[in-house]
């Protein structure tokens, strides 16, 4: 859950519990201005939870799909592998009926043919079909242990085929199942959105009011400076799940893009972000770290100085600089560079 600014929380409970009621959504919502704001981040933290999750099983799926066609394409050329043994196979038994047919016959033996021979083309015919029988039936054939191996290969790969497909399929129906509960989060969010967009005047500037952590940035030097720098002229630009920019992000799609620019592949979400550098204490922080909150990890965000940090923040919200400490728990500090 991502905690209430400190300055929200230090109001005045009579501001907060006397706040005008804002009109039910179609749901039972908070109707305080101050448990509305709860009860968004509470929805905005399970929905990055969700997003994350389907990210990771759209990974998952990708991969699995692209084994999968790998499995039949191996299966397709077994099979084509095992059918021409089998045509080799089959007209190697048509020319044994032949051997065995032409050695039937009593003359295929040398001497017999040149005994009883009528004249000398009748020799040579004879002694030809002895030797096209003595070669058709020189023994075993060789194809056969090809034909076993190519045939096995064949059962094995139709078997690997199936359970690639099977794999496919079970990983396929978890994402449309996340997806469900994605769409459905995003209504119930929409509606306590549209409940904020409709506060007074007053209250808007109330709540915008509370992390105002904006005024000058200082962008130091090196790679660090590079990735805070990038994050901070993509502010103002709205968050969507899955969006890696340019015209849109979600938190650990504006981190990995922003790392990119200084040639650094991070992973896609920011459970497996989380892992990549080096650990950093909350007092030691500095430009460029990333700060990782939740638990399970959940959100990232990009650190601008001691106190304050760039992220795309939610559903409904835009990229925008926002206190360290105010943005949820955090769960672990990450040095990437420098």
């Amino acid at each position: 859950m991502r905690a209430l600014p400190a300055s929200l929380a230090g109001i005045g409970a009579a501001v907060l519990l006397t706040a005008t009621l804002l009109t039910a959504p179609a749901t039972a919502q908070p109707t305080t201005v101050a448990g509305l704001l709860a009860h968004y981040y509470d929805l905005s933290a399970e929905a990055e939870l969700v997003n994350e999750e389907l990210l990771v099983v759209q990974e998952e799926l990708a991969a699995h799909q692209k084994a999968s066609a790998a499995a039949v394409e191996a299966a397709d050329d077994a099979k084509a592998s095992a059918d021409a043994l089998r045509d080799k196979a089959t007209a190697a038994q048509d020319l044994d009926r032949v051997a065995n047919a032409l050695s039937s016959r009593r003359d295929l033996d040398g001497l017999t043919a040149l005994a009883t021979s009528t004249s000398p083309d009748d020799l040579v015919g004879k002694l030809e079909a002895a030797t096209l029988a003595a070669h058709l039936t020189g023994g075993p054939r060789k194809g056969d242990a090809a034909l076993e191996v190519a045939e096995d290969a064949e059962k094995k790969a139709a078997a690997a085929e199936s359970q690639a497909q099977d794999l496919e399929a079970k990983v396929a129906g978890t994402a449309a199942e996340v997806r469900q509960r994605r769409s459905a989060l995003d209504a119930q969010i929409a509606e306590v959105r549209t409940a904020l967009d409709n506060l007074t005047p007053d209250q808007r500037s109330l709540l915008e009011g509370i992390e105002d952590y904006g005024g000058d940035v200082v962008i130091p030097g090196g790679d660090a400076g590079s990735v805070l720098e990038f994050a901070i002229s993509q502010m103002g630009k709205p968050y969507l799940w899955g969006a890696v920019g340019p015209s849109s992000y979600d938190c650990s799609g504006l981190v990995q893009t922003a790392y990119r620019t200084v040639g650094i592949n991070m992973p896609r979400v920011s459970r497996q972000q989380a892992q990549v550098g080096k650990r950093v204490d909350r007092s030691d922080v500095r430009a460029g770290d990333l700060v990782f909150y939740g638990n399970p990890v959940h959100h990232v965000a990009i650190v601008v100085d001691s106190v304050r940090a760039v992220h795309a923040p939610s559903f409904g919200e835009n990229v925008k600089i926002g206190g360290i400490d105010s943005i949820g728990t955090i769960a672990v500090i990450r040095r990437i560079v420098g």
